[in-house]
Parts: C-alpha cells; sequence; structure tokens
C-alpha cells in the first residue's frame, strides 16, 4: 500500500503528507500591501541553498505539529532526486483566495519543471507547501495503451456524495442496453480520478481499457483531493471519511443509473482501497463481487517502516537518512505498541495523522472481515510490487481458503501500478517516473472474471 496523492508520484511521501495533511487556521489582518510574490521568492532561494532553518521557521505553529525539520529536509532530498538539480526559478503569480495568498511560482530542473505553491495566512506564515505541475505539462508523457478503442466507448460526468460532492466519469460501450459496472477504490494520499502518478495513469488505462470491451467503469476525484483543505482542520478523519464513505455514495448513485446492470456491480480497490474492500463491503452486500488490486492487509504503520527500509537501502535512497529511519522507526513503534491516546500530538505520529486516524486502523483487521464476505472475490498481484509484497496476496489467499468463489492471480513482471517495468527483481520507485499503462494481461483478467459470472 502505497502510501501514497502527486507530480511526484506515490514514493514521494512527505510531500503528499503536506498536500494531506496540513492545517489551515485563518488569522488576524496583516497590512494589505504584503508584497508576497517577494516572500515567496526568498523562501524558495532559501530552500535550494539548503537553509532548512529558515525555511521550517516560516511554518505556521500548527503545521509545524504536523511534521518534524528531519522530514522537511527529506522533502528537499525527494525533490533532488526526482527531478535532479535546480536550474532556474522563475517567475511568481499570487492568487488571492478565503483570506490567503497563494503563489505559484516557477521552477526549472534538470528532468522536469514544476511549479512551487506555498499558501500564506494573513499572519505572513505559511500554512501549504506543494509541488504540482505545470497545468500545459502534466499530460504530456502519457500515451493511451493500444487496448483502449475510443470508438467503442462514450463518456458522462457524474456527480455524488452529500456534504462533500465529487465528480466522475462514467464510461460505458456505445452499444448495447445495460452493461455490468466497476466502481475504482484509489490507493492513499489525495488522488485524481486517473490515480495519476507522474506520466501514468492507471485508473483511465483499466476504466477505458475495460470499457472498450464492454463493461462500464465508475472512476472519480478522491474527497481529499477537492476538499483536502476543508478536511485538515479536522482532526476525526479516519480511513471512513478518506476512502468508505464515498465507495458506497458511489454504489448507491451508480445502481439506479438507466445504463448499469444493478446485478452486475462489482468494486475494485487499489493498494489502500484493496485494504478497504472488506469495510467497504459491509455497507455493499448486494454487490456481485470485489476486486483487490495489490491490497495490503498488514498494519499501515508497518508497511510505511517496510517502504522506508527498503529505499533507504537502494542506491538512490531519495535521502532516507538513518536520522530519518530512525525518527519514523519511533513513531511507528508508538503506534504498533498501541502506546498513544487522543491526546498525543500528532507529530509524534506516523505522517502527522490525527490519533483517531491511527485508533481507528489499529481496530480494523481486514484478514478477519474478508472472511464474513460470501460474494465473488478477485485477487491481484504483482509479483514486483515492494510496496504491498506478495506475503499479503498469500495472507488474502489463507484468509479466503474457505470461499470457493475467490480466485487469485500473480504477475511475476509486474509493480505495484500492475505495469511492467525494468528488471527481475523487486521495483524501485523510480519506475512511476517513466510512461507505461497497466498490462492487457490485468485487463483481460477482469474482463473474463466478470463475464464468467
Amino acid at each position: 500500500m502505497r502510501s501514497h496523492r502527486k507530480y511526484m508520484n506515490k514514493k514521494t511521501l512527505l510531500i503528499l503528507f503536506f498536500a494531506f495533511f496540513q492545517n489551515f487556521i485563518l488569522y488576524s489582518q496583516l497590512k494589505n500591501d504584503t508584497n508576497w510574490e517577494n516572500q515567496a521568492q526568498i523562501f524558495i532561494k532559501k530552500f535550494y541553498d539548503k537553509d532548512f532553518e529558515y525555511c521550517y521557521s516560516q511554518f505556521d505553529e500548527s503545521v509545524k505539529k504536523s511534521f518534524s525539520l528531519d522530514l522537511f529536509k527529506q522533502a528537499y532530498s525527494q525533490l533532488e532526486f526526482g527531478s535532479g538539480p535546480m536550474v532556474s526559478i522563475g517567475k511568481t503569480k499570487l492568487v488571492e483566495q478565503k483570506g490567503y495568498f497563494i503563489t505559484g511560482t516557477e521552477v526549472k530542473h534538470k528532468k522536469n519543471e514544476l511549479i512551487i505553491e506555498i499558501t500564506y495566512g494573513k499572519n505572513g506564515k505559511i500554512f501549504g507547501f506543494f509541488f504540482k505541475p505545470p497545468k500545459s505539462k502534466s499530460n504530456d508523457n502519457y500515451k493511451a495503451p493500444t487496448y483502449v478503442k475510443k470508438s467503442n466507448f462514450q463518456s458522462d460526468s457524474i456527480t455524488f456524495g452529500e456534504k462533500y460532492k465529487l465528480d466522475g466519469i462514467l464510461t460505458y460501450p456505445k452499444t448495447g442496453n445495460t452493461f455490468p459496472l466497476i466502481i475504482l477504490v484509489h490507493g492513499s494520499g489525495p488522488n485524481d480520478l486517473d490515480e495519476t502518478i507522474g506520466p501514468n495513469k492507471p485508473f483511465k488505462d483499466i476504466a477505458e481499457g475495460l470499457s472498450s470491451n464492454g463493461i462500464a467503469v465508475f472512476r472519480y476525484n478522491k474527497r481529499t483531493l477537492k476538499y483536502g483543505e476543508e478536511l485538515s482542520k479536522y482532526d476525526s478523519l479516519t480511513l471512513e471519511d478518506e476512502t468508505i464513505q464515498d465507495a458506497i455514495f458511489a454504489f448507491n448513485k451508480l445502481s439506479n443509473h438507466q445504463k448499469i446492470d444493478k446485478s452486475q456491480i462489482y468494486i475494485l480497490g487499489h493498494s489502500l482501497g484493496g485494504f478497504a474492500i472488506p469495510q467497504i463491503a459491509k455497507s455493499t452486500s448486494t454487490a456481485a463481487g470485489y476486486i483487490i488490486l495489490a491490497g495490503s492487509n498488514q498494519p499501515l504503520e508497518q508497511k510505511i517502516l517496510e517502504q522506508y527500509e527498503y529505499i533507504s537501502n537502494l542506491k538512490n535512497n531519495q535521502g532516507i537518512t538513518k536520522e530519518i529511519l530512525a525518527v519514523i522507526k519511533q513513531q511507528v513503534e508508538r503506534v504498533s505498541k498501541n502506546n498513544f491516546d487522543l491526546n498525543t500530538p500528532k507529530d509524534s505520529l506516523p505522517f502527522g495523522a490525527s490519533p483517531l486516524y491511527w485508533k481507528y486502523l489499529n481496530d480494523y483487521k481486514p484478514l478477519e472481515e474478508i472472511k464474513k464476505i460470501q460474494n465473488k472475490i478477485l485477487v491481484l498481484q504483482g509479483e514486483r510490487d515492494y510496496q504491498v509484497t506478495v506475503a499479503e496476496f498469500n495472507n488474502w489467499k489463507s484468509a479466503l481458503s474457505n470461499n470457493t468463489k475467490a480466485s487469485f492471480i500473480l504477475y511475476p513482471e509486474l509493480n505495484h501500478l500492475f505495469m511492467e517495468g525494468e528488471g527481475k527483481g523487486k521495483a524501485t520507485p523510480e519506475e512511476y517516473s517513466k510512461p507505461s499503462n497497466v498490462s492487457e494481461k490485468v485487463i483481460n483478467d477482469i474482463l473474463q472474471w466478470v463475464k464468467s459470472n
């Protein structure tokens, strides 16, 4: 389970952590003539000069509670690892929004270009810090796979949800009356509806690949993408709010769509979405079945540590030093031993997530809950996946040993995104920055499984 929303992709754990868990609080007015563009330029220059102490001091105290100086330093290391050395800092643009001052600065690196977005409060302190791709270049390297036949399907935009309305796309065949439907549920982080990771769009591949061959697919922007700023104000957010509720809302919404066969609705969860499938199933018992793609079933905090340790031992270790690893180990141990309560500071827990978030996960046992599902289940796993391992695939098999409707497929050559990479051993994070597509084998196996029902 990756841990992890987007330009820098899933490997960039800390960057996505900023995007998800930062706090936004209004403060008293400053002078309206503050030169926010100049402040942003100074901050960015200091950042690239590695004056991390200065940069860290510019964050509001409420934000600093969510991450340490050591983790902030790692953000620089990960950025340099993924993008190469900085070449030039361009102009800064300013937008005022709901009492905040948001600057966007173009920065050119050896490998790519990006926008550094900084959100200032009226007290002059920083409340948000993001790395984003230039809008005109965000899709430059994506190419649709050959198995997608655009002439075979059409798409509708659909809005759903209750308090937090979300936007999604339903793709379905051009010919026919009603169709089987698969609802796609993202991994962790503020994912868009394509589950975009660098130049790759695994959910777009899956949706259009299946809809080219008779299956309707619904995918949507995640709640934490659209409402991340608002949700970050609350310490009550759990996996229910992040993932589960919206999957259920989507199921209920699409159950009444005129193009959907109500008896043939399936829910597919990738990574964290797969982890959540047993819980989603409790409220979608009329679903025809469930698909788990690289779904973790081990404690999330242990997965975080496992991934950090793996990456730290690579030649390109993304700047994960022994000191950073020691901090992560302390945070993980605190959660694993349940040595925290609802008053524990967030900065002492993994990713600065709230104590309630970790309490929920400590109580959730997916390998026990999956045994209660009587529907069809398909579990797919890439053998080269370093984020969710074959050991966890085998855990699903053991837990579902009494379910005669459960099927399992292991792909020796595929990574966490179900794409082929380089080499025969475990994948590395840099694979995610190279354009690729979900393997056609995966598309065909899902098609065969749905149509065999």
